[in-house]
């Protein structure tokens, strides 16, 4: 559980430096930090979904496309 929560964290934490330092410098940060491709791949997804960093926001896919009729 414990294990989750920081994963979830970082997520987050990505989702808001990338909202706050805009592409051009958030890509730069990419190239020159080693993530977790599990990391890398939940940042996308939760960007994509809205994800801006929020302190304790998750976005889940089955949750919005019910709630927002998306047919995700």
């Amino acid at each position: 559980m414990y294990e989750q929560a920081r994963h979830e964290c970082a997520v987050r934490q990505l989702c808001k430096w990338r909202k706050e330092w805009g592409l051009q410098k958030f890509r730069q940060y990419l190239s020159k930090h080693s993530l977790d491709e599990q990391l890398l791949r939940d940042f996308y997804t939760q960007y994509e979904l809205g994800n801006r960093g929020e302190k304790g926001q998750w976005i889940l896919k089955n949750t919005l496309s019910q709630q927002q009729g998306l047919g995700i």
